[in-house]
């Protein structure tokens, strides 16, 4: 059995926009965080998908290793973690041009 790992999950406000995933992040902003434990690649990924339905909204789960090293593939599980996108396609560039 895999050993049990603490992780912090912050959620960063994300949304689609044609074929591009774009994520925003504004230092100082406070983000939705949570710490877990967890015991494996696929719990962690359970954990994640958890919170992000939770918080409902479109988002970009970013997670955290607190451990001194980091489990065989948790870069690969971790990296691309998007939940509840909207598309906003031509939204923004529409409101620009006004």
């Amino acid at each position: 059995m895999a050993k049990t790992l603490d992780y912090q999950i912050t959620l960063y406000p994300a949304h689609r926009d044609g074929a591009f995933v774009v994520t925003q992040f504004q230092m100082m902003a406070n983000y939705p965080e949570k710490r877990i434990q967890a015991a494996g690649m696929d719990d962690l990924i359970d954990q994640v998908t958890q919170f992000a339905m939770e918080h409902g909204e479109s988002c970009s789960a970013s997670v955290r290793c607190l451990a001194p090293r980091k489990p065989p593939g948790f870069k690969r599980a971790t990296e691309n973690l998007y939940f509840n996108l909207v598309d906003r396609t031509g939204d923004e560039r529409g409101d620009a041009a006004a």
